[in-house]
């Protein structure tokens, strides 16, 4: 594909800003609503990714951090889904460029993230693929960060329905519940794992977790009673998980984390999350 291309006469192709095992996204303008946007094109390979489009299509949850189609057309072999073009990049981005972030800033993004999925579960949707490379980010030079849970494409509905072939595990390792790498049916519990795996990398600045990762003892810098909530979402157990994603939010506000900005990291350097995009080609 080249740079120009028109997709069902109302999405020109710009230039292209991410790719994935089956889609490729592109910066885009849509001409019915005069906006750009970013338009993911996902390969047809049979009719299990034919169902994960449809699903992910129609998971339309408006929430300030969630990030889910507004409109799809066929495009030859692909569909597109088109969303909110998010510039910020990705929480693994982020962590890339600072490596460990202050515990009130970390703190801030599980809370975000965590908001996303009481609102997804809300609605019977489980994410089962939370981790930093989807929750991207809006630019932010000097304030707070605004999280947005994306790729809904391995997600499972209260009714059951899965779009991966039986027998097969869905997720990325390391954020994967134990449970279900035990064959237990998925549920919202596997998200809260995920998140505090996530929010585990933020406080350590470690890489992906192992599977069956254990948090272990909390850092210096860290206050203990973050580190207690980040341990009961990872716990093994899930009854010893928070209940709700609610839940864990309550626990995190009582932590009384106070995030003063500019945020520094714990180097001295000036926190910042740039737009990755640049203005769009002419």
């Amino acid at each position: 594909m080249n740079a120009g291309w028109v997709i069902g006469g109302r999405f020109t192709m710009l230039d292209r800003i991410g790719s994935g095992g089956t889609s490729r996204v592109w910066r885009a303008y849509d001409h019915a609503e005069r906006r750009y946007c970013a338009a993911k094109l996902v390969r047809q390979r049979g009719p299990t990714s034919i169902l994960r489009v449809v699903r992910e299509r129609a998971f339309q949850l408006a929430h300030p951090h969630v990030l889910t189609p507004y409109a799809s057309c066929s495009a030859d072999e692909d569909v597109l889904l088109a969303m909110n073009l998010v510039s910020g990049g990705s929480l693994e981005t982020l962590l890339g460029d600072y490596g460990k972030l202050p515990p009130a800033y970390a703190a801030e993004v599980l809370d975000q993230l965590l908001a996303a999925l009481s609102h997804i579960h809300g609605a019977g949707v489980v994410h089962r693929d939370v981790k930093p490379a989807n929750l991207l980010l809006e630019p932010s030079p000097v304030g707070a960060p605004h999280v947005r849970l994306a790729d809904f494409g391995i997600a499972l509905s209260d009714d059951g329905m899965r779009f991966t072939t039986t027998g097969f595990r869905v997720g990325t390792p390391g954020y994967i519940a134990p449970e279900v790498l035990d064959w237990n049916r998925p549920g919202p519990r596997q998200d809260l794992f995920a998140a505090g795996m996530v929010c585990w990398r933020m406080l350590t600045g470690a890489g992906d977790p192992h599977p069956r990762q254990r948090v272990g003892e909390p850092p210096a810098d860290v206050p203990p009673l973050l580190w207690a909530v980040v341990a009961r979402l990872c716990a093994s157990d899930p009854a010893q998980r928070p209940d709700t994603a609610d839940a864990a939010r309550r626990a995190l506000a009582a932590c009384h984390l106070d995030l003063r900005f500019p945020v520094r990291t714990l180097d001295g350097e000036l926190l910042q999350i740039f737009d990755h995009l640049g203005p769009p080609p002419r």
